[in-house]
């Protein structure tokens, strides 16, 4: 299907497993992700390029919460990283899948922290050469499936808490970079504990903001503030701490003056860039998750529901597509013509660059996933995938219309918690892909004029797949949710 408009095209559909009886159970595990600075060179992602670790700060972690109800059983992981492929990710669940056939589903998500390895080849000495380390790759893939079979095989009768948060500091902590200036700043969490003892098995923490408050220029590998999150979480409330970033684009940041957080032991606002700050703002979501759990309600979960779309969107970024003809993905994102593999380079003029190979085919694969939490036949909780970084006014509602904009009469796409049916919407952002920041068609601004009469172009589409990803996800996910 060529040109395809952005509808997205759904290959495959995983029903609704309505199951009755047999309960909710979890299990949890974690494991260190960090790589080895001594024995070969790490570029550091989510900056610039050619930036080289030279320490390590605190551990990167991979959590997995496996969630079943029979004959389901799901396992949900998030990694201290910039961001996974969709390949990656496919690699990934043949693995868990090798060693525990039971598992039904597999979700992999990033923190999109950026002072951790570069695992997506962006950010390497040049932008025509890979920061993507294969041999790290392979290790973290087999490393990523080893924690997720152990929280399968630890799985045990649970009872669910869940809890929603919108305490006006959570707003305070996001700084936001462009028009219309929407935030996400629901807190949600999931309790998880053992049926007949009440022990702790897991905390699912989900929340928005970039993982950036150590800056550009620091070198020491860390996992930002979701580092000082789990730990908050797990010394005070128990069981395993599974952090999960929401809508964080628009630029959703921990940083500038607009986040200022106080120090108690100074008096001082902390500043950016500093252990500090990603110290206190770590702690104080973690102080606030636990907050909220005391106002949160319990419920005997009987049933899952699980469904997958995989989904074709035009690829728009010319930069992207010349990162695949260097080689920078080390053979991830492939394109695809009319559903099939497209392999096929052109050269073209490139203004600054010269002539440069790029990539033709039309469309990039990726996935969006609808999961649900049903007692006694009412969902009490949802949880949706986006492959990217998602505009909070996509997932709130708050699109807006500018002069200036590139497509100013483009329908507005699906709001996506408008869509949903429970109180505790869980967005996980930049799950089982990474396609950049996934703005609005309406908002979209690549050529001047720009929005808002500005002088100079905003910052996003630089680092966005293109206009119609944004069609494709949310009406993929409407697809989903609406399914019977």
């Amino acid at each position: 299907m060529r040109n395809a408009a952005i509808t997205g095209l759904l290959l495959l559909v995983m029903g609704a497993a309505s199951l009755q009886g047999g309960g909710l159970r979890a299990g949890a595990s974690k494991a260190t992700v960090t790589p080895d600075v001594k024995a070969s060179k790490v570029y550091l992602a989510g900056f610039g390029n050619n930036r080289i670790a030279t320490g390590v700060h605190d551990d990167l972690y991979v959590r997995c919460l496996a969630l079943g109800a029979d004959p389901e059983s799901v396992a949900m992981c998030s990694v201290d990283l910039i961001g996974l492929f969709y390949e990656d990710v496919q690699r990934v669940r043949e693995k868990i899948k090798a060693q525990a056939p039971q598992v039904t589903h597999v979700v992999v998500a990033a923190t999109h922290d950026h002072e951790g390895p570069d695992t997506m080849g962006l950010w390497g000495p040049t932008p025509f050469q890979s920061g993507m380390d294969e041999k790290y790759m392979n290790w973290l893939q087999d490393r990523i499936a080893a924690t997720a079979v152990e929280a399968v095989r630890s799985m045990q009768d649970v009872r669910l808490t869940l809890a929603r948060d919108d305490h006006p500091l959570l707003a305070v902590l996001q700084s936001d970079g462009r028009p219309p200036y929407v935030k996400d700043p629901y807190l949600f969490v999931m309790r998880l504990t053992v049926s007949s003892t009440g022990q702790p098995v897991a905390n699912v923490v989900n929340w928005s903001d970039h993982p950036e408050t150590l800056g550009g220029e620091n070198t020491e590998i860390t996992a930002d503030y979701p580092y000082w999150l789990c730990k908050y979480v797990e010394e005070h409330l128990g069981g395993t701490a599974v952090f999960f970033g929401g809508s964080i684009g628009g630029l959703l940041s921990t940083l500038g003056n607009e986040v200022a957080l106080r120090d108690p032991d100074t008096g001082a606002v902390a500043k950016d860039d500093t252990w500090r700050k990603a110290e206190l703002f770590g702690t104080r979501v973690g102080e606030l998750a636990e907050g909220a759990l005391k106002h949160g309600e319990s419920f005997e979960v009987d049933s899952l529901v699980v469904r997958k779309a995989v989904i074709f969107a035009p690829l728009h970024n010319d930069r992207f597509r010349v990162g695949g003809a260097s080689g920078i993905y080390k053979g991830r994102k492939p394109l695809f013509t009319d559903g099939k593999i497209d392999s096929s380079i052109a050269e073209k003029e490139f203004p600054g660059y010269g002539k440069l190979k790029y990539t033709t085919g039309e469309n990039i694969q990726t996935e969006v996933n609808y999961l649900a939490l049903v007692s006694k036949g009412r969902v009490v909780s949802e949880i949706v995938t986006v492959p990217g970084e998602i505009y909070p006014e996509l997932v709130n509602g708050g699109i807006a219309r500018y002069s200036g904009a590139d497509f100013p009469a483009a329908p507005f796409e699906p709001i996506i918690r408008e869509q949903l049916k429970s109180r505790c919407q869980f967005i996980f952002g930049v799950a089982n892909d990474e396609l950049g920041y996934i703005i609005p068609k309406a908002e979209w601004d690549e050529e001047p004029p720009w929005l808002k009469n500005a002088k100079e172009c905003w910052y996003g589409e630089v680092n966005s797949a293109g206009p119609d990803i944004a069609g494709a996800v949310t009406r993929a996910l409407v697809g989903l949710i609406e399914e019977r």
